[in-house]
């Protein structure tokens, strides 16, 4: 349990009972287990901005229920946010699809500051630990010397295939050599995507683009190159390095409505998404208005919460787009 979970819950409830505490903490992990994209687009839509639909409300409320009979079944809608983010939060204290999900999730929704209402800030400093920790974790600095050198040794006697030991340092040895070759293909997909100074998806030298007109497009190129979630602490400076290659003239704030009228769509390939995804990813749900033959006015940025009258950076713009693009990766792969 959260040593602040009591706070969290005093939210809520004033000066809850702390005798249920840790039941009820265990009760939101329990509920949590083998998330679904859906769930998770649902915790985190009720514990960022108090919104949702009244049948998860009611499922979840029933299910804290079945786990932990004191939690009320009625009146209970700030209680249902603290547990929430309680569910949210015991997903990212391991490594795993759902984690990555939750975690890229909160990143994403972060574009939003003033439509947010979170229950507490230890929610968002988690999804950015445990985005650094475990980008880190996946690339770590490869052992093939270390392994090949064990498998040498070992194959030196004539009769090394019939040893088990043989067959197993084989094995080791040939997940390692993957593990490492899919690593420097990202890597080196990146590599010449800056120096190139093209956009691949454009087929244009970026000194021929403006940042306005490139940076989404920045942004859905970027996303190809990502081999492993989550992805490379470094990505986002990588887009800000692209960006610069761009005419110096062409890197001023911009509306965020412009931007998203200016971009190519057909070099981003928009793909359909589920309603319940957009209020986190708005950038998105205005690339779906426009593929689907709407207008990205005043109505449909409101619709997404943001002002008219917001402007953006090409870089942050890019960066934004970049996170949406990773969460819908990482929902993907849940069930």
């Amino acid at each position: 349990m959260h040593p602040h979970f009591y706070h969290w819950h005093n939210r809520a409830e004033l000066k809850p009972e702390t005798a249920v505490l840790q039941d009820r903490w265990e009760a939101a992990a329990k509920f949590a287990v083998d998330l679904t994209g859906d769930d998770a687009c649902s915790l985190l839509r009720l514990a960022l901005f108090g919104t949702g639909t009244p049948n998860f409300f009611k499922r979840f409320s029933d299910s804290l229920v079945a786990l932990e009979p004191t939690f009320l079944p009625e009146g209970n809608t700030e209680l249902l946010r603290v547990m929430a983010t309680a569910a949210l939060y015991t997903q990212m204290e391991t490594e795993s699809e759902e984690a990555d999900a939750v975690a890229l999730g909160l990143l994403a929704s972060a574009f939003r500051p003033d439509c947010m209402t979170p229950v507490c800030g230890e929610l968002g400093t988690r999804a950015g630990e445990y985005l650094a920790s475990e980008s880190e974790r996946l690339r770590p600095t490869p052992e093939v010397a270390s392994r090949y050198n064990a498998l040498k040794k070992a194959t030196e006697t004539d009769d090394w295939a019939s040893e088990p030991e043989a067959a197993q340092l084989v094995g080791e040895a040939v997940l390692e050599l993957g593990d490492t070759l899919g690593r420097i293909a990202e890597e080196n997909q990146f590599l010449w995507w800056l120096l190139s100074r093209r956009s691949s998806l454009l087929s244009k030298r970026r000194e021929q683009i403006s940042a306005k007109e490139y940076a989404l497009v920045a942004a859905a190129e970027a996303a190809e190159r990502v081999v492993l979630l989550p992805p490379p602490s470094s990505v986002e400076s990588l887009i800000a390095e692209v960006l610069s290659h761009c005419p110096k003239a062409s890197n001023a704030a911009c509306l965020v409505g412009d931007l998203i009228s200016t971009v190519d769509l057909d070099s981003l390939r928009i793909k359909a998404v589920l309603p319940g995804v957009l209020e986190l990813c708005p950038l998105t749900g205005l690339l779906g208005v426009r593929h689907a033959g709407g207008k990205v006015d005043e109505v449909a940025l409101a619709k997404f919460g943001l002002d008219s009258k917001l402007k953006v950076s090409p870089a942050d713009a890019a960066n934004q787009y970049f996170r949406e693009l990773m969460f819908l990766r990482a929902l993907a792969q849940l069930r």
